[in-house]
């Protein structure tokens, strides 16, 4: 049986980049909704603090409802930790 994809709604904080960290609200779409397996995924965060928009790719580990995980801010040019909720099987 193949996974489905889910959308993924959290925060994200940047860090390194010789940047001052910043958190913003991020939409992400993840390739798999099955909880206790890894999963790839790509989203959009709104950053609170500067009001820049920032588009990054992920990978993370989904929990039962939840997912946690690392990424890049294409955008930013900065990594990115992220956790967020999902609706996992």
């Amino acid at each position: 049986m193949l996974a489905d994809p889910t959308l993924m709604l959290g925060g994200t904080f940047t860090f390194g980049a010789m940047q001052d960290p910043n958190f913003g609200l991020t939409a992400r779409l993840l390739e798999n909704d099955r909880a206790n397996e890894s999963t790839l995924g790509a989203g959009v965060t709104y950053y609170l603090f500067s009001g820049d928009i920032g588009v990054d790719v992920f990978a993370g580990y989904l929990f039962d409802g939840a997912a946690f995980g690392f990424g890049y801010d294409l955008v930013q040019g900065a990594p990115v930790v992220s956790l967020g909720l999902v609706d996992t099987q």
